[in-house]
């Protein structure tokens, strides 16, 4: 018994001494094996990797600055690693009710916030963690929660993996400005009840801007998404959406004077599509069928197209308020003469398209431009390269652009083409570099070579597999033209199989019949193109003859052929 009591005196000593003993059995006893030691990496900025989890090196010093949370958060994302168990207990000591203004103390802090709920894989993981700890509702106010986990990991997949099927909504997804707007408001909706939802929204986004400093059109985005996140999907399940007066009530809901939806109707329809797409796919992988899929994403096509018909009627009128402040913001090398000069007669639309800095280069671009000039700016963003052109408007202009890029080797996924009513032409390319290409810096000098005339795209086109496809495409194009929508232009619009040199081939017929192309909408989506054109010949919209030989034509090059015995030349549109 002596000996019992002794064993037991001295485990619970281990206890309080904290470590665990036991007593000792008699006889020899096997050694336990040692545990693992836990890989400790340190990473800087007060950070270390323990066994592949990102924690923070020295706690005490994270619960001193309260910011460090978004330098965990940020390395995690980084490296597509989760956060450790210690730094989520940090995490959670700084969240407190009212922290909001410790925990963001800055505008930059602000904006690394919304970097962070940009749709990219492991965004819906990030997220969950920081609810876990307890700091999202300080960050986002009562509304913010990750039970929308599904629709942002949906989302995550579309900016990271696109399938085939799902290639044409992750485009849009790479289009919009602030993709972020849409995580966020997927997290905003939670609890907001369906019935009060219209008059709540307003409230909600108003709470969540304060805390973010979120201003202007991110404000009246997330207010729209809100207020209207359950439009498309009603619309497109439960209304007839072959109805063109179904279609035109749809489009209202973005084209209706309201805060911020006038000044960018087609990003708004991006948006509210996106979101109908995510709460879709978060259903269950059952949810999203391939014939709802197809449903939504006719109706974006058709309300696309129904609230740009009228785009090339409207100009920029001097005296508007976005001009005024341009004039207002205007940088030192720009003066208000210039840049009024330059905006003068451009398509309304061109306001919406573009930012203020994108249209300060473009004004620049403008400069001192002769009759065979072009002046060109490339970027790239992610994997997606624009090249933006300004130059003079001349026969085959725009067929000879595309020409030039379908020769490169690039793959156009997207374009704008704006005609001033004074000849000044602004065209805006996005396009794929798959092949390396722009490793070879040829494309500027070829332009500048093709638009002057000193070298005709079309012979070296003759030379490639691309200028002159050995048949068109699998299915007849869909062609329509109208004459009633615009008071100033036909608008033609066109479906079509996705090929190289496509573009190329549709403008370089429009060329051949005499017509003028003031404004294009190129789109390439799953496999088809959705152009729009708004043309003219000489002073007057295309009659029905003009239609009628253009459709000819277009069927003609675009349309499916039979294959040709080996070494008979193909017959192209160029």
């Amino acid at each position: 018994m002596a000996s019992y009591l002794g064993r037991l005196r001295s485990a619970v000593r281990g206890l309080l001494g904290g470590e665990a003993t036991r007593p000792a059995a008699p006889g020899p006893q096997p050694a336990a094996p040692a545990a693992a030691p836990s890989t400790v990496v340190a990473i800087g900025n007060n950070l270390a990797l323990a066994d592949g989890r990102l924690t923070f090196a020295d706690e005490g010093q994270a619960l001193a600055r309260p910011e460090s949370w978004l330098d965990v958060v940020e390395a995690a994302q980084a490296r597509g690693a989760a956060l450790a168990d210690g730094a989520i207990e940090v995490l959670r000591r700084l969240a407190a009710p009212g922290a909001a203004q410790t925990l963001l103390p800055s505008d930059a802090s602000r904006a690394r916030l919304m970097a962070l709920l940009r749709p990219a894989p492991g965004v819906a993981a990030r997220l969950e963690e920081l609810d876990r700890a307890g700091l999202l509702a300080p960050l986002l106010g009562a509304a913010g929660r990750a039970q929308s986990r599904p629709a942002i990991e949906h989302l995550e997949r579309l900016a990271g993996e696109p399938s085939l099927a799902n290639e044409r909504f992750a485009s849009l997804l790479r289009e919009l400005r602030s993709p972020e707007i849409l995580v966020l408001a997927e997290l905003s909706s939670n609890g907001l009840p369906e019935e009060r939802r219209g008059e709540q929204a307003q409230a909600v986004a108003e709470a969540v801007a304060s805390r973010l400093g979120l201003r202007g059109e991110a404000r009246e985005m997330l207010e729209f998404l809100l207020r209207e996140r359950r439009q498309m999907p009603l619309v497109a399940f439960r209304q007839d959406t072959g109805d063109p007066a179904v279609v035109n009530r749809f489009a209202a809901l973005f084209t209706a004077p309201g805060p911020g939806e006038r000044d960018a109707p087609e990003e708004h329809l991006k948006m509210l599509c996106l979101l109908t797409v995510a709460d879709l796919g978060a259903r269950g992988p059952g949810a999203l069928t391939p014939w709802k899929a197809e449903v939504v994403w006719r109706l974006f096509v058709d309300t696309y197209n129904a609230i740009t018909m009228s785009y090339g009627d409207e100009v920029i009128a001097r005296d508007e308020a976005a001009i005024a402040s341009l004039k207002a913001n205007r940088p030192h090398d720009i003066d208000e003469p210039e840049l009024v000069a330059f905006l003068d007669g451009l398509p309304q639309r061109y306001l919406s398209l573009f930012d203020a800095d994108s249209i300060f280069q473009h004004a620049r671009l403008a400069r001192r431009i002769g009759p065979d000039d072009i002046h060109s700016f490339l970027k790239q963003r992610s994997d997606v390269w624009e090249l933006t052109v300004v130059t003079l408007d001349k026969p085959f202009l725009f067929s000879n652009v595309c020409g030039v890029l379908s020769y490169s080797g690039f793959d156009i996924l997207r374009g704008q083409a704006l005609t001033s009513r004074h000849g000044l032409v602004l065209d805006v390319f996005q396009f794929t570099d798959h092949k390396g290409c722009l490793a070879r810096p040829q494309l500027e000098p070829l332009l500048s070579e093709v638009v002057a005339g000193r070298r005709a795209i079309d012979g070296l086109l003759d030379q490639t597999p691309i200028g002159r496809p050995a048949g068109g495409g699998a299915s007849a194009p869909v062609i329509y033209f109208d004459n009633e929508s615009s008071a100033r232009y036909t608008i033609l619009e066109l479906v079509a199989d996705d090929a190289p040199g496509l573009l190329y081939r549709i403008s370089r017929v429009l060329s051949r019949h005499q017509c003028s192309i003031e404004l294009t909408l190129i789109s390439t989506e799953g496999g088809k193109a959705f152009d729009v054109f708004h043309v003219r010949k000489g002073e007057a919209k295309l009659s029905d003859s003009d239609a009628s030989q253009l459709t000819e034509d277009f069927e003609r090059t675009l349309g499916p052929t039979p294959e040709r015995p080996a070494g008979q030349p193909a017959v192209d549109g160029a």
